[in-house]
């Protein structure tokens, strides 16, 4: 048979042909070469190799291809624990261990005291959450509730709790941990309102912003319909004006006491909260107005007595009113307390959520 494979073409192919990388038909032709070339064939010998038998060739390229199979085997493995672990860890996270609460994520429903016994009714406030591990920690005269904030599955499926906390020697009662939601204080449930308005307290009634803030708290724009404000700070007694456009109705009139009440409490110092709109009367005319509101001498000696003595006739306490109405910004249970008795003479829902 012809060999037709020159010398230069056979010492390139003798390291494949030493690896048993060749074809079959290439191999061939190269032991053809070998066996009439005695140059190449000294060539092979000095490579330090000799012509492998086909059955140890097979036998080492098969030995090749299941280690690397094996080693492909354990990289795609590790892979997959490792996919494994990170999603059983996610999973966990989510549905097992979860957050910490945070005020902002439950809603109150229920708040009562039966003897010395606080009753807090919890609910999620988004429907994907759920709670577990409630719990009440005490320490120094403050009760904390904690409990974990998990997503809902079938292991937790509800974050409805009903507590019951024990008040003797408790002063204050927090959600979260005192950096949460104060949430019962010195005898009264804390409504959200009057943290809000607390936050909103302002040293100066020449802040227009502030007033807007408490205003925007107890939803006046959206209650009140057109109305405009002005301030009077260059004189004594400091203070501000709502004017209406229109005559308000007597439920409006009410929130309009509240909040002038309130922005006397909250405004250290403001001495007169007033409002001014058109007279009533059977005449279409709105020419006329009226100026009416309080001013902070008045509402101390005789608004805020009258209003704490009417709360005690209608709820059977025993509350003292304070020298002034400011004081009642001292604390959130104060604040609490004006709140309810407001709402107790008003009617405006201020101790729900400000209506």
């Amino acid at each position: 048979m012809k060999n037709d494979l020159t010398c230069g073409v056979v010492r390139d192919l003798l390291p494949n042909y030493i690896d048993g990388l060749l074809c079959v038909e290439s191999q061939q032709a190269v032991d053809r070469h070998l066996a009439s070339c005695s140059a190449c064939a000294d060539a092979l010998a000095a490579m330090g190799a000799q012509e492998p038998p086909p059955e140890e060739q097979a036998r080492e390229v098969d030995y090749l291809k299941r280690v690397k199979l094996h080693n492909n085997r354990k990289i795609i493995a590790a892979v997959v624990c490792t996919a494994a672990v990170l999603v059983t860890a996610l999973l966990t996270k989510l549905f097992i261990i979860g957050a910490p609460l945070r005020p902002q994520s439950v809603e109150i429903t229920e708040t009562a005291v039966e003897g010395d016994t606080l009753h807090l009714s919890l609910i999620p406030a988004g429907s994907a959450s759920a709670f577990h591990g409630w719990h009440v920690e005490m320490e120094n005269g403050v009760a904390s509730i904690y409990a974990r904030d998990v997503l809902v599955s079938p292991l937790y499926s509800s974050g409805d709790a009903d507590l019951e906390i024990p008040l003797e020697g408790v002063q204050e009662v927090w959600l979260g941990g005192t950096s949460g939601q104060l949430v019962w204080q010195d005898g009264v449930a804390i409504s959200p309102l009057a943290l809000e308005l607390l936050d909103a307290r302002a040293p100066y009634c020449g802040d227009p912003t502030a007033l807007a803030r408490i205003a925007e708290i107890l939803r006046l724009p959206d209650r009140l319909g057109s109305y405009t404000f002005s301030l009077q700070t260059d004189k004594h007694p400091y203070g501000g004006t709502l004017e209406f456009a229109d005559r308000p109705t007597h439920e409006q009139l009410n929130l309009v006491n509240c909040y002038n009440l309130l922005t006397l409490a909250l405004v250290d110092n403001m001495e007169a909260s007033l409002f001014k709109r058109p007279a009533f009367g059977d005449s279409p005319d709105q020419s006329m107005t009226v100026n009416v509101g309080m001013m902070l001498d008045g509402v101390n000696e005789t608004v805020l007595p009258a209003l704490v003595e009417e709360y005690n006739a209608a709820n059977g306490a025993d509350w003292e009113p304070k020298a002034s109405i400011k004081d009642y910004t001292r604390s959130p249970a104060d604040l609490q307390r004006l709140l309810m008795i407001l709402d107790s003479f008003y009617q405006t829902g201020l101790t729900t959520r400000g209506g």
